[in-house]
């Protein structure tokens, strides 16, 4: 039998259903909780309460699989719940998703902040300083020709 035509048997949730139909569940699942998530975000100042009723559930949902689940690809979010799922079903208990974090796969998410590229000019560089001293001199030499030239 594939990977996808495995059938769950005990699961309470997706008993009798295979493990691909499960994976587009939740992938459509994924996908409707992280814009979800996005608008109590967006919404958070004028209905406080709602908003963090909202987040708190979809945390308690998705926060087992990966702390950054609202910028992973909802794909990858998708593999590693049907992968906490099979363990479930494996083990025949309802065990808690953060107790089989270490068991599942990393799904991908957006890159941290110190993984992107350095956008700001770093003026360590002897030569680089030089080029913005002489660019600003000129930018000076300019503006002032400019008002008080010809």
């Amino acid at each position: 039998m594939s990977d996808g035509e495995e059938r769950f048997a005990w699961h309470p949730v997706w008993a009798g259903r295979t493990a691909d139909e499960v994976r587009a569940e939740l992938r459509t699942q994924a996908a409707r909780d992280q814009r979800a998530y996005a608008l109590a975000l967006e919404g958070a100042e004028r209905h406080e309460n709602a908003a963090l009723a909202s987040v708190v559930a979809l945390e308690r949902t998705w926060g087992g699989i990966a702390l950054d689940w609202p910028e992973a690809d909802p794909d990858a979010l998708a593999e590693a719940m049907l992968a906490a799922e099979r363990e479930r079903e494996r083990r025949r208990e309802m065990t808690p998703i953060a107790d089989l974090r270490q068991l599942l796969p990393r799904p991908v998410s957006a890159p941290a902040a110190e993984d992107l590229p350095e956008r700001s000019i770093r003026l360590t560089d002897p030569t680089t300083r030089l080029v913005v001293l002489l660019v600003v001199f000129l930018l000076v030499a300019l503006l002032v020709w400019r008002l008080f030239g010809s």
